[in-house]
Formats: C-alpha cells, structure tokens, sequence
C-alpha cells in the first residue's frame, strides 16, 4: 500500500468510490458529481491524497485539506479544512490501517505548508472516522445541523410582502467581494474573502445571488449543475403515497416523494440574518418561487442551535442531519473555535 497525491486519472475510480457508500435510512441517495476534484478546486495548493493498493490497483481511501485563511479569536490564522475524507467500502472493514495512514501523510504536508489547525465537519453517528482523528488529539467544538426544507407549499401567504423581497445576483461584484462584517465577522472561522483567487472564482461561479427583505436577508448557493443526488431506493409505502403527498403538498409542507432513479436537487441557503421574525416568511417564499422555477426540490440551510434563525429554521425542517465540528490545533497558542462558529458555504 502506499499514499500518493491524487490525479486527474483517478477521476472515474473516486466517482465508483462514492456511488459504493449511499446515504439516508429509508430513502438511499447516491452522490453524483461530474468532477470527483470539485471540492479541491475551491482551494488553492489542497492537500488531495488516495491510499492505494498497488497489487490489486484499487484505490482503498481518499483524504482532502483544504488551506483556508479564517478568522480565529480576532486574529486570521491559516487553518485547512479536511474533506472528502472516506474508506472504499470494497476495502477491509473495521478501522482501516489506511485512513490512519492517509492521515498521518496529510498531517506532515499540512505542516509543510505551515498551516496553524485542521478543521472539519464529521457526520454525528460516523464513529470510524471520529474516533481516528480524536485519537491524534482533535476535539468536537460545535455541531452544525444541516436542515432539509421542502419547497412544495407556501410559506407566506400575503403576495404583496413577497413581491417586496428585492434580489441581487451573484453576478454583482460587490455581492461576490462582500463580507458580511456586520453580522458574521466576528465569528471563528468566518473566512477572507480575498485570500486566493481560486475560491474567489468559484464564489463567483455558484453563489446565485442574495434574497432581501427589509433588514432581513439570505444568500443562495446553486452547485445542481456539477452535484446532485439520485434516488436508489424508496420503501413501497413511500411509492403508495406519493400521489397523496403531490396533492397534499399543494396546501401542506410536505416533502418531495422521487421515483427511483430520480436525481434530487438543493439550493443551499447560508448567512441567513433575520431582523424580525415576521421577515423570514416573505423572504423564504420568494426564494421558494425561484426554486420551483428551476426545478430544485429541497433548501438545505446548516445552522448550529446559536446561530440566529435556528429555532425558526428548525421548525420548517423535515431532515435534521447533524454533523460534529473538529478542530485540531498543530502550534502552540492556537486556540480552538468557540460556538457559534461560522459556517462558510464554500466548503460544502
């Protein structure tokens, strides 16, 4: 076995990799995306690895960072955010003898390029994977709940405050550069927005523009074009009630039922500010309309329990997935992240 830096070569083989671990309990999604290298694109000089066996020439397990310039008790620090860090399911199971290997190899070029902490988001119930990275001494500072919002019934009612939600393109300079200081810059790990051309470009590229109503206002990132999920199974008793739930949905919030087969697209909704709790009706339903209209069936928003919105939020929500965040400090007197953490869209 050994561990090497990932190439455009092993494109297809990282694709099969991830069509091999579906998520979701009764209804299985597979991931799909065009470029398996689409998350490290979003960074400058990534760390991309792949463990593999050289005799049966498969790839056993894959690990990213991401360099990333954040804020971290008032001070930038130059963190790297770990991703796409996953086992081949083919390979041997238990605690595979390569994940520790991929990230003992990731640790040394990380110091390498002089970065002050890893960090990164863990599924609640991945114990495999919490468990090696607390052994080297990271620890859970905050859990972020990714919340799935159906788009089928309205969530406001009175027209007129919906035709007053005003929109601004992600095509706007000044919307692309903009930090939002006011309400997040104080937060840990709220990113410069400036630090390196390659994030600038595809923040340009998805963020499909900022949803404004009064002083409350919501960004929508749209990456359905390069990443979506299809439907591998659904139980006969959801097949039963969708034609039930397609005409209940009309009056209710009720979730979107997929054929088998089906490809599920999502808008991810972040730096959500909510000046009055009135606001957030018009404003969600205007971006509701823009969704239906190109054909997405879920807002996915990832707020952790202090982060303002959550409560109202939450209530909307019909998926609750939760999801650790760790933080590793790799010098002395680098502090960890204290809650609420901001959460930057562009590592998702």
């Amino acid at each position: 076995m050994r561990v090497r830096p990932a190439t455009a070569s092993d494109n297809e083989k990282l694709i099969a990799i991830e069509q091999l671990t579906p998520q979701g309990g009764q209804i299985k999604l597979v991931s799909e995306r065009k470029d398996y290298f689409f998350r490290a694109k979003k960074f400058a000089d990534p760390v991309f690895l792949v463990a593999e066996d050289e005799e049966e020439d498969m790839i056993l397990g894959i690990m990213g960072v991401g360099p990333a310039a954040v804020k971290l008790n008032g001070e930038t620090r130059l963190g790297g955010l770990v991703f796409d860090w996953r086992s081949n399911p083919q390979a041997q199971q238990g605690l595979p003898r390569h994940m520790f290997r991929l990230w003992q190899a990731a640790q040394k070029e990380v110091i390498r390029r002089d970065l002050d902490f890893l960090f990164g988001y863990v599924k609640e119930d991945n114990e495999r994977s919490m468990g090696i990275i607390t052994r080297y001494g990271a620890q859970v500072v905050e859990t972020k709940e990714f919340l799935t919002i159906p788009v089928h019934a309205r969530f406001c009612r009175r027209p007129k405050e919906v035709e007053m939600v005003g929109f601004t393109p992600g095509s706007d300079e000044k919307l692309v550069n903009a930090a939002d200081d006011t309400h997040f810059g104080s937060l840990d790990l709220f990113p410069d927005l400036l630090q390196s051309t390659a994030t600038l470009e595809q923040r340009k590229r998805y963020l499909l523009g900022r949803f404004t109503f009064r002083g409350s206002s919501v960004k929508v990132w749209d990456t359905s074009e390069e990443y979506t999920n299809r439907v591998l199974s659904i139980p006969k008793i959801f097949r039963l009630a969708r034609p039930i739930f397609k005409v209940g949905s009309r009056f209710l919030s009720l979730p979107h039922i997929p054929n088998e087969g089906d490809q599920i697209k999502v808008w991810q909704l972040f730096d959500l500010v909510v000046d009055q709790p009135s606001d957030l009706n018009p404003l969600l339903e205007k971006v509701r309309q823009a969704a239906v209209a190109k054909g997405i069936h879920y807002l996915v928003t990832a707020l952790g329990r202090e982060d303002q919105g959550y409560e109202q939020m939450a209530a909307k929500a019909w998926v609750r997935l939760k999801y650790n965040l760790f933080a590793f400090p790799l010098k002395d007197g680098v502090p960890l992240p204290k809650p609420p953490t901001y959460l930057d869209v562009i590592y998702l």
